[in-house]
């Protein structure tokens, strides 16, 4: 019988395992979520947050496709007090982890 290889013993073939660096992780929709402060504004039960400014995303992102919410995000209403940069102030891999925290979030 074998025993249940530990994370950190090498693969059985003698090769060392590729390290991944957390820079090459892709990023965490929800990380992305808290690190750019959403939470302060938007209400989502999903991150756990109840901000009282922006849209209630519990509400809001049903009627949302990736499509149009990636365009709210980098073009947001006038009436909103959304920064107007804020899709650019995320890399593109940000910004696509986070439209995909939201949208998996809403089911």
């Amino acid at each position: 019988a074998s025993r249940p290889r530990a994370p950190a013993d090498p693969p059985p073939d003698g090769r060392a395992a590729p390290r991944l660096h957390a820079a090459d992780a892709p990023p965490d929709g929800r990380a992305v979520y808290a690190r750019m402060g959403c939470g302060s504004c938007h209400r989502l039960a999903a991150a756990g947050s109840e901000g009282p400014v922006g849209p209630d995303l519990d509400a809001r992102l049903p009627a949302h496709t990736r499509a149009s919410l990636l365009a709210v995000i980098r073009d947001p209403p006038g009436s909103w007090s959304m920064p107007e940069d804020f899709g650019e102030r995320m890399s593109p891999a940000e910004l696509s982890a986070l439209v995909g925290f939201l949208l998996s979030a809403d089911r």
